[in-house]
């Protein structure tokens, strides 16, 4: 008995800061649970060395967000790892100064949270409140669901410390709503490690207890160490609350077989606790093992504790002979600076005035450099206008001399068709009567065969004058209009050794001008000789085309072709050419050798 009062008085004193313990634990895991990719270093856990390496490291650079971080998880680790919430609190509070000076808003935010949620354990819930809700208007305005989730949750612990249950039990809700929204294990396993804490400060252990087995199956599913650590260990933290010291003790035994570190402060607890158990089954040499166990290990952190603090100091100490001997520095360059600034202005002073000189010479050159350009534009455009003016008049008198010489040439048909059919025509009908009328005289004179060759070559001649005639002066285009005149002409060449011509009409040819309509009969004409002299053809398709604005002439035939490269260019195409350019219209001819050729000749109308 005496043993086991000893063993309960060693005890004791550690008893009493073990619910204390244990909500810092649940504060250190809700923030641990919140990952946020965006937040570089914030999701890392870092051991002692490697905070002390990131401060040093921070300090050394002037990096001030790496300052941040380090005094931000050194808070942290002293939270987790020791009793002592004060240091933890200076710790998270020199966090958020310095993630304010390196302007990260999203981190800033996120520790002053936090470092709300220690200030209403000091008795200024108001200012806490404050600062969380500012956080939480931060992150709904950035949309950061997570972070909006984690304060919600913090600003319900803080309404439940100052004793207004309703509006904690109203943000607890919403916080539950959203964390279920994510659908992210962590964020569940959060949401019921804040409502196992409530429980327990209301000492309903029976609901703590199911919700810590939930916390169990969620970790062991996704294979979180770190929060299977805590559920076994809060689970048998609760059976020992009920009594249950049997199942308190298997599941703090496999809480301490899951934590691998022989230094970790987890397992100083677990040691307490186990001591505490076998004690109430007892096993008083297995409780003053894990109470010797214990104390060693209280020892050992305290004792690396100090030497973090030592190392810390000397950090400090460093850190304030740097600023000191910074302050010196800049004290003389100040100095320096100083006797510098009246040269500084007079050169400025001299430096305006040379540049309000060089500025003035800019826009005289400027402007100078202007009207030489004006000038240079205007005659340019002058000899522009010039050159288009001899242009429009080289062109008014190509057109007029054409137009003199088209006229000339229908002229000269004209009368050339008239003195053919008029005197030529007249003297062939009158030798044709007398031949008729000497028939009549000398009856015998039809059967000589000589007379009747002389006849048919009369006949012959007689036609021949009139094709002529009617070739030089087509009477069908005055009468008929240019259609009627085309189909006449396609009509007269057809005959026996001739290739066969089709002619195709596609419009109304009616209202077209009578100089376009005897320009594309001549353009035709010309097109069908050529084509019946020169190409070898079997076939020639004519086709006319009318449409509102245009009309369009096609001459095309199976014939021989030619090089147009190579080709002679005779009387017939510059005619051709200089009719086409009269009534401004284009030509385009495609031939090769042997493949036939085909001109297209469009007129614009109107």
């Amino acid at each position: 008995m005496e043993n086991i009062k000893r063993l309960k008085q060693t005890l004791s004193p550690v008893a009493g800061i073990a619910s204390r313990i244990r909500v810092g634990a649940v504060g250190l895991f809700m923030a641990l649970a919140f990952v946020l990719p965006a937040q570089q270093g914030f999701e890392d856990r870092l051991t002692f060395k490697e905070i002390q390496d990131l401060l040093s490291e921070g300090i050394a650079r002037r990096d001030t967000r790496k300052q941040a971080l380090g005094w931000y998880k050194w808070a942290i680790y002293r939270e987790s790892q020791t009793e002592n919430r004060d240091s933890a609190f200076q710790y998270l509070a020199r966090s958020v100064d310095l993630f304010l000076k390196a302007k990260d808003t999203v981190a800033y935010h996120r520790a002053r949270a936090e470092l709300a949620t220690r200030l209403s354990e000091r008795s200024q819930s108001d200012d806490a409140l404050r600062m969380q809700q500012a956080a939480l208007d931060y992150f709904r305005k950035k949309k950061n669901r997570r972070l909006e989730t984690l304060v919600l949750a913090q600003m319900a612990r803080v309404y439940q410390m100052q004793g207004d249950t309703a509006r904690a039990v109203a943000l607890r809700k919403e916080f539950r709503e959203k964390g279920l929204l994510l659908k992210d294990t962590v964020l569940l396993i959060s949401v019921f490690i804040d409502d196992i804490a409530r429980f327990e400060s209301e000492q309903n252990y029976q609901d703590a207890l199911s919700l810590a087995f939930r916390v169990l199956q969620l970790a062991d599913s996704s294979n979180r160490k770190e929060y299977i650590i805590w559920a076994q260990s809060t689970i048998g933290y609760l059976n020992e609350e009920i009594k249950d010291y049997r199942m308190a003790l298997r599941f703090l035994r496999r809480a301490e077989a899951s934590i691998s570190s022989s230094f970790d402060p987890r397992r100083r607890d677990i040691y307490r606790h186990l001591s505490t158990v076998y004690v109430a089954l007892d096993s008083l040499p297995q409780a003053l093992n894990y109470a010797v166990r214990y104390m060693a290990l209280a020892d050992t952190l305290l004792n690396r504790d100090r030497l973090a603090t030592a190392q810390r100091l000397a950090i400090q100490y460093r850190e304030k002979e740097r600023t000191r001997e910074m302050e010196n520095l800049t004290k003389a360059i100040e100095t320096i600076e100083e006797s510098k600034l009246a040269q500084r202005q007079f050169f400025y002073v001299l430096l305006l005035f040379f540049g309000a000189i060089i500025l003035a010479l800019f826009f005289i050159v400027r402007d100078y450099r202007n009207r030489l350009y004006t000038n240079r534009v205007i005659t340019l455009q002058n000899e522009k206008i010039n050159r288009q003016t001899i242009q429009q008049l080289e062109d008014k008198l190509r057109i007029e001399s054409m137009q003199r010489i088209l006229e000339g040439q229908e002229s000269e048909r004209r009368r050339i068709a008239t003195d053919l059919h008029d005197s030529l025509g007249g003297l062939l009908a009158a030798i044709k009567i007398r031949m008729e009328n000497l028939t009549g005289k000398l009856p015998g004179l039809d059967k000589n065969g000589e007379f009747s060759k002389i006849k048919g070559l009369l006949n012959d001649t007689i036609t021949e004058t009139r094709q002529i005639a009617h070739n030089l002066q087509p009477s069908a285009l005055h009468q008929f209009g240019l259609m009627k005149a085309i189909q006449d002409l396609t009509t007269r060449v057809r005959s026996d050794g001739v290739p066969a011509i089709d002619f195709q009409h596609f419009g109304s040819f009616k209202d077209i001008d009578h100089t376009i309509s005897l320009n594309c009969y001549r353009i035709v004409q010309e097109l069908l000789q050529n084509s019946l002299k020169h190409a070898g053809a079997t076939e020639i398709l004519v086709q006319l085309t009318r449409t509102d604005n245009e009309l369009a002439l096609l001459v095309e035939d199976n014939g021989t072709g030619y090089d147009p490269d190579t080709a002679t260019k005779g009387m017939g195409t510059d005619n051709l050419r200089q009719r086409v350019q009269f009534i401004k219209g284009e030509i385009s001819i495609q031939t090769a050798k042997g493949q036939g050729t085909s001109t297209m000749v469009t007129v614009p109308l109107g």
